[in-house]
């Protein structure tokens, strides 16, 4: 069983995203508001969690993205990252990277890249979905 921890405001595109990852990884999947994910010390994310989305589109706000990544990744680094970004430009992905997101895709991303990207990241790997 999957179990994710998803940083974000649920909304209706979160909620799909949410569904898609029940249908496909069979996923137990708690949301963080980002104020207290992104709290003064930031949040330690353990096992039996093996995935965290961060949607910067409802975390705006909430601090400095790159920085809150490297928090995330200080205190849980075994834990893959996925953010869900709303650029898909080089320039606003590329300190995303730098800062220890294991993937990068669309806050609005197709299910194909979706169950792509989590599974690509779940064996270890990298995933970044953005144009060359």
């Amino acid at each position: 069983m999957l179990r994710v921890l998803f940083i974000g405001k649920t909304n209706q595109t979160n909620e799909i995203i949410s569904e898609i990852l029940r249908s496909a990884f069979d996923a137990d999947i708690e949301f963080e508001d980002p104020t207290k994910a992104f709290g003064e010390k930031g949040i330690t994310i353990a096992p039996p969690t093996n995935l965290a989305i961060i949607d910067l589109n409802t975390s705006h706000g909430f601090g400095n993205a790159p920085d809150n990544i490297k928090i995330i990744k200080k205190n849980s680094p075994n834990i893959p990252v996925l953010v869900l970004d709303h650029h898909d430009d080089k320039k606003f992905i590329h300190p995303l990277v730098e800062a220890g997101a294991s993937g990068v895709i669309s806050h609005t991303p197709t299910e194909l890249i979706l169950t792509e990207a989590v599974t690509e990241l779940l064996g270890g790997n990298t995933f970044y979905d953005y144009p060359d």
